[in-house]
């Protein structure tokens, strides 16, 4: 089978490789979509620690079931699936809790183990999801960043007042579209590029903030009557971002970061005490996540498509990282089709 296999930064070649073999409780998915993440960026950057070469990366996809292993009684050759692509053990506490997303010994496809940049990949059946027919391959591949962003929505407790989402990335992006068909919040939206802020106006976000032209602290104090909004989600991950998350939160109110770019960063703990802020972490997505992601996505309620700037066929993936990794590009969701 071909696949695309990353040997560190923008080094990514096709391969001929072996399809995969099953164990007894596998499926083996002909991959039919897949979505370039963000985080999938950043190793074509050179910024990923946790991606280690040689890779086949790829964890948002869709596809049909080539083969099933013994076990498997759920799913049959022909099924059209969407795949949740956590490896999670489902017996350490936060398993048994329903919060696989913090598993003890969580494991990634993509990351640990060969990922969906090629035209087969293996993934444990409890990770397979039947995929509506009305849902296409490529609206599919959305659906795990959309559980990201259900998951922030979902641990951030406002659902009123004002929200912030620092970001107009995809997942800064879903939020936007999640939050403004689910809630009731008024919903600001601020990042650098002007393009990604008109796309989360036509997306639902009521203000949109240009935060290299504007000051976003003065310009949410405008908004809120110098209060502070009631809630951040920040989608970005860098000390710039999340200070002005800090900044821009009223008192008690709630920030959650869902950006992995920066370790380690510096935050006002004397306001985070005084103003009593809670700052928290959303990592990944519950299984109950993902299927709120499907279920959503089968409404067709939300406009997905409108997220997908790119499609390019497996053998070109080297043209895709040439535009995600060009900072004069103009892109958003970018796809593969083996």
């Amino acid at each position: 089978m071909r696949a695309a296999v990353w040997y560190g930064g923008k080094n990514v070649r096709i391969e001929d490789l072996p399809v995969p073999g099953l164990n007894s409780r596998d499926v083996l998915v002909k991959v039919k979509s897949s979505g370039i993440c963000g985080s999938d960026l950043h190793a074509f950057e050179g910024r990923s620690k946790r991606r280690v070469p040689p890779l086949v990366m790829g964890h948002e996809f869709a596809g049909i079931v080539a083969d099933a292993g013994l076990e498997v009684q759920d799913f049959r050759n022909g099924d059209r699936i969407v795949v949740e692509p956590k490896i999670f053990c489902g017996k350490c506490d936060a398993c048994r809790n329903g919060k696989t997303n913090i598993c003890s010994d969580l494991k990634f496809i993509g990351l640990h183990a060969p990922g969906a940049f090629a035209e087969y990949v293996k993934v444990p059946a409890e990770d397979c999801h039947k995929l509506p027919d009305n849902v296409s391959f490529d609206e599919a591949s959305l659906i795990e960043p959309l559980a990201v962003a259900i998951h922030a929505l979902e641990v951030t407790p406002k659902k009123t007042g004002d929200l912030l989402v620092i970001g107009a990335g995809v997942v800064g992006l879903l939020v936007t579209i999640v939050a403004a068909k689910t809630t009731r919040a008024n919903v600001t939206v601020s990042d650098v590029l002007d393009y990604k802020l008109e796309l989360a106006k036509r997306l639902g976000a009521s203000v949109i903030v240009n935060s290299k032209r504007q000051d976003l602290s003065e310009k949410v104090g405008e908004l809120t009557l110098g209060k502070g909004v009631d809630a951040v989600v920040e989608a970005v991950g860098i000390q710039q971002t999340l200070q002005q998350a800090m900044t821009a939160v009223k008192k008690g109110g709630h920030v959650t970061v869902t950006g992995l770019q920066e370790k380690e960063m510096l935050i006002d703990v004397m306001k985070l005490v005084d103003h009593e802020i809670t700052l928290r972490g959303g990592y990944m997505y519950t299984t109950a996540d993902f299927e709120a992601s499907l279920n959503l996505a089968a409404t067709k309620t939300l406009p997905l498509n409108t997220l997908v700037t790119h499609v390019f066929p497996l053998i070109d993936i080297s043209k895709a990282v040439a535009i995600l990794t060009n900072p004069n590009e103009e892109h958003i969701k970018i796809l593969l089709t083996p």
